[in-house]
């Protein structure tokens, strides 16, 4: 039995109306494509799954339509629109920088350069992360790059720019694509949902959202996985389906874990840690979900609410913002800085549990902590309950009686004078 292409090939974007988000590169390229201004070389930099490979293909439909092209809304339906979507254009080649990073790689594509297009307009190369090229393969690269055949076009994906050689900058327009948030991610996820009869919550799809951590691919992917895991049937996925699979701990379980910190009860923490990491939970996941959660409490007493791009469910966020409420900022940043202790000495060979045990005893009970950090977390806390009034003042000191002098001793009379 033959796979079939992938939930993200099936849903990836076909035309500049189908991108979400990175309005400012959708933006340049349609004017350039309108006003007949394509540049012959483009650089795409951003963190994977966002979508630089999916643009650059965009651009290549947009120059080679058959039904109008040049054209800012391919038809989709020609030859060159499905031989682009399905990768077996002629016109459009698509390399793989880190795999063919050689300068006879670089010198057989030039060689390539030189012939005209086979149908479309224009040839199209797509050079993924472009950055793994080697020095000697750039310098071999550089005059074609910059003064190419007509109707050639380059398109360098990177997710590190910085290690791409500025002459090679210079000859390019660049465009960042920035990471999408949540809410962007998870109505990409719905409509592929939707599409593919998929029956799911808006809460699992919005912590799938979350952990794909800005790439629509890595999302889409996991939804798919979800589908073989348990969401074949009529129930759908569902979140416990999520949790699993992701192996992520239960949204509740982190807020407990947080209570008994605010609560300052350091046994209500260790009990926290067991029954996430009895559960099977990885114990450095645990801290580095713990740290997130930190983080967005921080985010909620400092901009006084949840920001766009941290919300994911209605009941949520009222539970994050009632959390950040019973917290002192001082607390959120110090449990903080304690989680992030604990994630470097576990890069370091500790044992991650006995070291997200320790942020949290620390976190709930300063008075273990001799770190000065610890001293002013209870000197904060102390002066919190008396502005609250939880600690009432000692009662004046009464004062000793003052000694009194001792009343002088009775004197004996003078005797009489004698008579001569």
């Amino acid at each position: 039995m033959s796979a079939g292409p992938s939930l993200y090939r099936r849903h990836r974007p076909r035309s500049f109306a189908d991108v979400v988000g990175q309005t400012h590169v959708v933006r340049t390229l349609r004017n350039a494509v309108e006003r007949d201004k394509v540049h012959h070389a483009y650089l795409f930099v951003g963190s994977r799954g966002t979508g630089k490979t999916s643009m650059a293909k965009i651009l290549a439909a947009c120059l080679n339509c058959e039904n109008g092209g040049p054209t800012v809304t391919p038809c989709g339906v020609c030859q060159s629109c499905v031989s682009i979507a399905n990768a077996s254009s002629l016109d459009v080649i698509e390399m793989d920088a880190a795999s063919n990073n050689s300068v006879d790689d670089i010198r057989e594509l030039r060689d390539k350069v030189a012939y005209a297009p086979v149908s479309g307009g224009y040839k199209v190369y797509i050079l993924d992360e472009a950055h793994m090229l080697s020095s000697a393969a750039w310098n071999a690269f550089l005059k074609t790059l910059e003064e190419p055949p007509p109707h050639t076009i380059f398109v360098l994906a990177t997710t590190e720019a910085n290690k791409v050689l500025p002459t090679v900058v210079d000859r390019c327009h660049r465009f960042d694509f920035t990471r999408p948030n949540v809410e962007e991610i998870s109505g990409v996820l719905r409509r592929a949902a939707d599409s593919e009869g998929i029956v799911v919550p808006d809460a699992a799809l919005a912590l799938v959202a979350r952990h794909a951590t800005g790439s629509f691919r890595d999302a889409l992917g996991t939804l798919e996985q979800l589908t073989t895991y348990g969401g074949g049937g009529p129930e759908g996925i569902t979140v416990e389906d999520v949790l699993a699979v992701l192996g992520v701990a239960d949204a509740e379980a982190l807020f407990g874990a947080v209570d008994a910190v605010a609560a300052h009860d350091a046994r209500a923490a260790l009990l926290a840690v067991a029954r996430l990491v009895d559960s099977g939970r990885d114990a450095g996941g645990l801290i580095r979900e713990l740290e997130q959660q930190a983080r967005e409490l921080l985010a909620v007493q400092v901009l006084g609410g949840v920001p766009t791009e941290l919300r994911l469910t209605p009941e949520r966020d009222d539970r994050l913002e009632a959390q950040a409420g019973a917290l002192g900022r001082q607390d959120v940043v110090r449990l903080l800085d304690l989680l992030s202790v604990a994630l470097d000495a576990v890069a370091n060979g500790a044992q991650a549990r006995i070291q997200l045990e320790l942020a949290l005893v620390k976190a709930a009970a300063p008075e273990v902590d001799p770190s000065t950090r610890a001293l002013l977390a209870r000197i904060d806390r102390l002066e919190a309950r008396l502005a609250e009034g939880a600690v009432a003042a000692p009662p004046p000191a009464k004062l000793a009686p003052a000694p009194q002098a001792p009343a002088p001793a009775p004197q004996a009379p003078a005797p009489a004078p004698q008579a001569a």
